[in-house]
């Protein structure tokens, strides 16, 4: 299986576009985490896919 680069995934159609995203953030809870896990869940899920988030996050959540 052959490796793509960065530049040719953005061009496969259907490829998730993070504009407008607050990808800066990395989601949690905890003061190592820049935003909380309800922040997290308030996103978009466009932008859920383009940001980091603590798996924590996802052991209470319903």
């Amino acid at each position: 299986m052959k490796k793509l680069s960065r530049s040719k995934l953005k061009e496969i159609k259907g490829a998730t576009n993070c504009g407008g995203c607050p990808v800066q953030n990395n989601y949690g809870d905890g003061p190592e985490y820049s935003a909380s896990c309800a922040s997290y869940f308030s996103l978009s899920q466009n932008c859920q896919m383009c940001v980091d988030v603590s798996a924590d996050c996802f052991e209470n959540w319903n």
